[in-house]
C-alpha cells in the first residue's frame, strides 16, 4: 500500500523549480570551493618561490667586460629565470650581442652559487663559460667563438639599481 499524493500542475511545476535552484546553488557551491581551492594552491606555490635560488640572479645587471679583443666595455644585461628548467635562468644582451638576444645558463644543484653557460651559438657567435655569485656579483669566465677568433672574457656584474 502505498501513499497517493494528488497535485495540479502549478505544484509540480513549483517543485521542479525549487529542485533546479537547489541543484544550481549546489553547482554554485562547488565551483566555488574549485575556486577557493585553486587559489590556496597557487598562493602555496609563491611559497616555494621563496626558496629558489635563481632569486639572487635575477634583475638588471651592469656588465664589465674584460674582452681580449674588444679590450673593456661596459653595458647593461637583464637576468630571468627559465620557467621550464627549474636551474635555468636567461641572460639578455650576454657580450652586447642585442637585448632581445637571451643565453641559456643553469646553476648548479650541488653549488648554488655556481653557473654554467653551455655551449650554444646566438647570432653567429658560439658561447660557452661559467660563472660564480659572490658578495653581490657574478663573475663570468666565458669563451666567444665569432667564426674568425675565439675572444676570452672576464666579466663582472654588479647590480643595477637606476
Amino acid at each position: 500500500m502505498g501513499i497517493v499524493v494528488k497535485m495540479d500542475a502549478k505544484t509540480v511545476l513549483s517543485i521542479l523549480i525549487i529542485t533546479k535552484k537547489t541543484t544550481l546553488n549546489k553547482m554554485k557551491n562547488i565551483i566555488k570551493s574549485f575556486f577557493i581551492c585553486l587559489l590556496l594552491f597557487l598562493l602555496s606555490c609563491e611559497k616555494e618561490d621563496e626558496n629558489d635560488i635563481r632569486n639572487e640572479f635575477e634583475g638588471n645587471w651592469l656588465a664589465n667586460e674584460k674582452s681580449s679583443l674588444l679590450d673593456q666595455r661596459v653595458y647593461e644585461v637583464m637576468i630571468t629565470k627559465d620557467s621550464l628548467n627549474a636551474s635555468g635562468i636567461y641572460i639578455y644582451n650576454f657580450y652586447k650581442i642585442g637585448i632581445e638576444q637571451k643565453v641559456f645558463s643553469t646553476i648548479s644543484s650541488t653549488k648554488n652559487n655556481f653557473l654554467t653557460i653551455p655551449n650554444q651559438t646566438i647570432k653567429s657567435y658560439t658561447i660557452e663559460g661559467v660563472g660564480e655569485i659572490k658578495d653581490e656579483e657574478i663573475i663570468l669566465n666565458y669563451f666567444i667563438n665569432d667564426g674568425n677568433e675565439i675572444d676570452t672574457l672576464k666579466a663582472t656584474y654588479t647590480r643595477d639599481n637606476t
